[in-house]
């Protein structure tokens, strides 16, 4: 799988809430197909448990962009499975400069618990 990640990412806050916004339009381009992540797209970045934030804070700068992401293609494009969104959370944590080591960890938490949050083609 060949990810590049392309555009700024900018994210807003809601107060007191664990919603964030994309603040301006960025691009995503897997296997030579462009995936476009809209401004204002609501994301709850990396869906860590508040338990194990002291380890994996989801707020952290190479989790951001690839939770995005994983958001993004877990909420609105069709033509993709839960499998790829999830191959592509790990590519794109590994082009973040992530250890291989975390990044399974994060691959293995969205196999085991992801399939609730998949919700294809609502955007």
């Amino acid at each position: 799988m060949r990810f590049v990640r392309q555009g700024l990412v900018f994210i807003f806050t809601f107060y007191l809430s664990l919603v964030y916004m994309v603040g301006c339009a960025s691009f995503q381009t897997i296997d030579d197909k462009k995936y476009i992540i809209p401004k204002s797209f609501e994301t709850d970045l990396a869906s860590i448990p508040r338990l194990l934030w002291p380890l994996f804070a989801p707020q952290y700068s190479g989790f951001v962009a690839p939770a995005i992401l994983h958001d993004y293609l877990y909420r609105c494009p069709n033509d993709i499975s839960r499998e790829f969104a999830d191959e592509v959370l790990y590519s794109a944590l590994i082009v973040e400069n992530v250890s291989p080591f975390t990044a399974s960890k994060f691959y293995l938490g969205v196999r085991l618990f992801g399939h609730s949050h998949f919700k294809h083609g609502v955007c």
